[in-house]
């Protein structure tokens, strides 16, 4: 980065006003880099470090051998450190889940993840105006506790959700303002700095994938009693819908058992966006067989409430306070479609008590991830609010891993 470009990024940003933001003095000491690119303080002391640490915990730290990857700063190896320190050992070194923690430094990233296929935690470091990204020493003091980072990072991750629009969000009546990601149980702390948990997060990824939880323990009620539905059994989401909209028993049954798979199939995703809000409406053609059935403001009323269940479970609704569990409750289960566009339900009840964020009930993977994090952060209030017996389960070690873990 140039000289030049340095000073911009300071008058647009203003450093003075970032340190005060973060609750810490910073002088307006410009980001400096040295000639491989990397910050300052990630030349050859980080290097030597990544090299320590990742013998020390058993996982790569760092870019791999051989590559041209970005290292690590002081400041985000000091984060590192400060996280796998605390965490159990054999959700590191022995986890062949986990391979690496590295630097993602493709253009494209929005935000930091746990890579499945290769057991690798890539860090992003995150923009912060202008599509210029914050340096490692910025990105190490961000703290989810400050309300105005916490809404950039929820901008940010937002921007990337399908079915979240201004203009959506005004046809099913959401409020400027009402969706969150990181936060919105406002009795449970944020959990301190931002890269901390992200780690701890990301960790939680992979110790889910070691044991098998989402497969084997997600549909316990105490993990929140998740149930995903794969296109094959969307069928039992076109009957929660149907049952919570008064529409079950209207048909004769051969056609009720018709009129199931076809919903299912207008949900069926990835066109069920367009089944419901396109010319022609497909939604809207399947509904007219309950017409003669019923009278007139009754079947445009009952019609309305399916519209509004499925516009409503395809919005992103575990953004909002309740879930949108006004409208997608069925049975005590809520119904919505998570942010990798599979149909998903869980127990209602399990996120009116035990939530950690809007951002834990968004998918069973994210679930999990949560509450690792939750679990072994700095707060205990946060481990606090977990279900008794989701804290037992973290705390018997050694975890169980299933013979087909590698699988």
């Amino acid at each position: 980065m140039s000289p030049e470009r340095v000073v911009a990024l300071q008058r647009v940003v203003g450093m003075t006003t970032m340190g005060k933001a973060l609750g810490e003095q910073q002088t307006a000491v410009p980001v400096q880099r040295v000639e491989d690119g990397t910050e300052a303080h990630s030349g050859k002391g980080a290097v030597e470090r990544e090299r320590a640490l990742s013998a020390k915990y058993g996982i790569r730290i760092g870019p791999a051998p051989g590559t041209q990857g970005k290292h690590f700063s002081t400041a985000l190896l000091d984060k590192i450190e400060s996280v796998l320190q605390e965490l159990p050992q054999e959700d590191l070194g022995p986890n062949e889940k986990l391979v690496a923690i590295e630097m993602d430094t493709s253009t494209g990233g929005s935000a930091s993840a746990y890579d499945y296929e290769t057991g690798t935690i890539g860090i992003v470091l995150p923009i912060i105006v202008g599509g210029i990204r914050a340096p490692q020493w910025l990105y190490a003091k961000f703290n989810k506790g400050v309300g105005w980072q916490r809404a950039q990072m929820d901008k940010g991750a937002m921007a990337d959700y399908p079915g979240v629009s201004k203009k959506g969000d005004r046809a099913i009546g959401i409020g400027k303002g009402e969706r969150q990601v990181l936060g919105g149980v406002p009795d449970v702390p944020a959990q301190g700095n931002l890269v901390e948990w992200v780690l701890r997060h990301e960790v939680g990824h992979s110790v889910d994938a070691r044991v098998k939880w989402e497969r084997d323990l997600a549909g316990q009620d105490h993990f929140g009693g998740w149930q995903s539905y794969e296109d094959h059994d969307v069928d039992r989401v076109a009957e929660a819908i149907l049952e919570s909209t008064g529409l079950t028993n209207l048909l004769p049954a051969r056609e009720s058992s018709s009129s199931i798979t076809t919903l299912a199939n207008i949900l069926t995703l990835p066109h069920a966006r367009k089944n419901i809000t396109g010319e022609p409406n497909r939604l809207q053609g399947f509904l007219s067989r309950y017409q003669k059935h019923l009278p007139p403001a009754e079947f445009s009323a009952r019609s309305a409430a399916v519209f509004q269940f499925a516009q409503m479970a395809l919005a992103q609704p575990w953004t909002l306070p309740d879930g949108g569990s006004g409208v997608l409750d069925v049975a005590g289960r809520t119904y919505q479609v998570d942010q990798h566009n599979t149909w998903v339900s869980y127990a209602t009840e399990q996120r009116r008590q035990y939530a950690l964020s809007n951002y834990q009930f968004s998918s069973p993977k994210e679930w999990f991830a949560e509450a690792y994090a939750a679990f072994y952060g700095p707060d205990p209030r946060a481990r606090d609010r977990l279900h008794p017996q989701v804290r037992d389960w973290f705390a018997t070690l050694p975890r169980p891993v299933p013979e087909d873990s590698e699988s």
